[in-house]
């Protein structure tokens, strides 16, 4: 049997409209095992279209390749080959594949992604407070923080200015310099739950304490608005001389003289500024988005109206700078932008929320138990690794504290309640994925082919494709009792020469008819880069898919042919051999071919020998002509 009816007969099940008698109905048996009128259909219905169009002679024939697909999976689990570790490695490879479609959760991934998108296209500008907390500290220093955040609030809603507060209680290094201010920015900027609460806080408010892995936090929302998108700008960059602080100065006021005049950014970027890695591309830099430059740079960028435009010199921490727009970039649509956001959610910290959602779906069909409380035993992580109690259930299984510490250990930066919730979800999908046969019997079904597939791989390389390679005498009989298929038909030893110009071809024509060898016709008829004529040559049969179809051998140059608008053929031959027959160096893969089918022929029929067969001949009847009527 060739590869192709391999995968056709292993690709055997598949949804499809099956009735509940067709599942009791047998339709054959062997060695008293039986096959349902169900599992038949299936096949058939998948794979009807290359039935043959004699569809009584076609429904036969593929009823015995499906009884003999049968066999051979009895007895290859007869051999116990789906015991083998080639086997099992590459089924659970398969089986991981093919189980992730069954995982995904498009509702939670299309509301993320809905989610991320309105957040790329407005900004928020916020200022926040941080109180710093190990995410394995103890309950009394979560204690402490808690209350430190909740004072500063308190005082802040109470009519403090947050400024001076965030001052006082932030322990977010920068906060002496910029207030606690974050400046604006979009989605996937800040940790999701930071994020999170700057969204979901009113402009003007302040949000409630939340933690992240950095600590507490609270925040207030200066501003939102909307994006602007990104920008690219070349610039022109003077440092501040600390000796000479005026020369910067005066620096940068002539170079902006020389713009004004007219002078070519690109080249004075590459002559006079500072930003080496920018001055070498004329001072242009990769486009971006607020949030992503010093808070003066980033102003003046965005600033810029029109394409060209070139800013008045301004000031930084770095020193004198000069701007030019050189395009805007505003927000695509949700269309142009939803793969890379998808892309975005689904490997980032928002996947952890799809993976939530989707163990919560899943819950609803098992019955779970947490036993949270008991997260409070111990401080941090490395307190249950020899703890045995119950800390999650689902169904008759049972997961232990040992079991969240060897989930947990190599994870850093973690809360242990976040923690926990994960590895609930974890567990309850991985119970989910063990279980997936006994709920889904889409899967069950599809994953039976594969299970299929696989074993027959397994049983033809044992019986066919390893004899094949490996009895060369066989071979060698086999071919010597079937020589006379193998035949060469009347072969020539030609030249073929293809022209796009009926001019040139006619040239061709004449200089082969004098005996001019291809390499010196092509450097008379070709001229310089441009090739009129290209040869090929070789030993073909006649009737060949490379030769004119009204051609017949001749020797000598044949007329010019066009079988195609501007394009013309001349052939040459020099010698015709008549029919003969091959050797098989000449033939190999043809006749390892038919020997393969031989072999599987032979195996089929000791098959039939050895295993008992027994057709329900009235559901046979019915199903054909169910079948051969339609």
């Amino acid at each position: 049997m060739t590869i192709k009816k391999v995968i056709i007969l292993a690709a055997i099940l598949t949804s499809g409209l099956v009735s509940g008698q067709d599942e009791e109905k047998i339709l054959f048996s062997i060695d008293q095992s039986p096959v349902y009128n169900a599992e038949f259909i299936r096949v058939f219905e998948k794979n009807k279209d290359i039935v043959v169009e004699d569809q009584q002679k076609g429904f036969d024939d593929y009823f015995n390749l499906f009884v003999d697909f049968k066999l051979k999976l009895v007895q290859a689990r007869d051999l116990d080959l789906d015991t083998l570790s080639s086997y099992t490695a590459d089924l659970a490879k398969y089986r991981e594949q093919l189980i992730q479609p069954y995982l995904q959760n498009p509702e939670a991934t299309e509301s993320l992604v809905r989610e991320a998108y309105d957040r790329t296209i407005e900004e928020v500008s916020a200022s926040h407070i941080l109180v710093m907390l190990k995410p394995d500290a103890s309950p009394a220093d979560t204690l402490k923080a808690y209350q430190k955040i909740s004072t500063a609030r308190n005082k802040i809603i109470n009519g403090a200015g947050f400024d001076s507060i965030a001052r006082i209680y932030s322990e977010d290094p920068s906060v002496q310099m910029n207030n606690g201010s974050l400046g604006y920015f979009s989605a996937f900027s800040m940790v999701y739950s930071f994020e999170n609460a700057a969204y979901q806080t009113e402009v003007g408010q302040v949000s409630i304490p939340f933690r992240t892995q950095f600590g507490y936090h609270i925040l207030k929302v200066n501003d939102k608005r909307k994006s602007p998108g990104e920008v690219q700008v070349a610039h022109i960059m003077v440092k501040n001389d600390s000796t000479v602080l005026r020369q910067s100065k005066d620096k940068i006021d002539e170079i902006y003289k020389k713009l004004i005049q007219g002078d070519d950014f690109t080249t004075i970027a590459k002559e006079h500024s500072d930003d080496l890695s920018s001055a070498q591309k004329g001072g242009v830099l990769p486009k971006f988005g607020t949030g992503r430059m010093i808070k003066s740079f980033e102003e003046v960028a965005f600033a810029l109206e029109n394409e060209g435009d070139i800013s008045k010199p301004f000031e930084s921490d770095y020193g004198w700078h000069i701007l030019k727009l050189l395009k805007k970039y505003p927000i695509a649509s949700y269309e142009e932008l939803y793969a890379k956001l998808e892309s975005k959610v689904k490997n980032g910290s928002r996947s952890s929320y799809v993976e939530q959602s989707l163990a919560e779906k899943i819950a609803k069909d098992y019955k779970v138990v947490t036993y949270k409380a008991k997260l409070q035993l111990y401080p941090n992580i490395s307190g249950f690794e020899k703890n045995m109690d119950t800390l999650l259930s689902i169904e008759e299984k049972i997961y232990s504290g040992h079991d969240f510490y060897s989930y947990a250990k190599d994870i850093k930066n973690r809360i242990k309640e976040d923690l926990f919730e994960e590895f609930s979800n974890k567990m309850i999908i991985d119970y989910y994925k063990e279980h997936l046969e006994q709920t889904n019997k889409e899967f069950a079904l599809t994953y039976q082919e594969y299970k299929d597939g696989l074993l027959l791989f397994e049983l033809l390389q044992k019986e066919v494709w390893e004899k094949s390679e490996k009895d060369t005498v066989g071979l060698q009989r086999y071919f010597e009792q079937n020589r006379t298929t193998y035949i060469w038909k009347r072969r020539a030893s030609l030249s073929i020469a293809s022209c796009t110009q009926m001019e040139k071809a006619k040239l061709v024509q004449s200089l082969l008819a004098e005996g001019k060898h291809p390499d010196s016709i092509k450097s008379i008829v070709n001229e310089g880069a441009t090739i009129h004529v290209l040869f090929s040559k070789g030993k073909l049969e006649e009737g060949s898919s490379k030769l004119p179809k009204e051609y017949s051998f001749k020797l000598g140059v044949s007329d010019i042919f066009e079988e195609e608008a501007h394009h013309f053929t001349i052939i040459k031959v020099t010698n015709i051999f008549e029919p003969q027959w091959k050797e098989l160096k000449e033939t190999r893969g043809e006749v390892m071919n038919d020997y393969q089918n031989y072999l599987e022929t032979q195996w089929v029929k000791n098959l039939r020998e050895t295993y008992s067969v027994k057709i329900n001949k009235k559901n046979y009847k019915e199903l054909k002509k169910r079948f051969t009527t339609e």
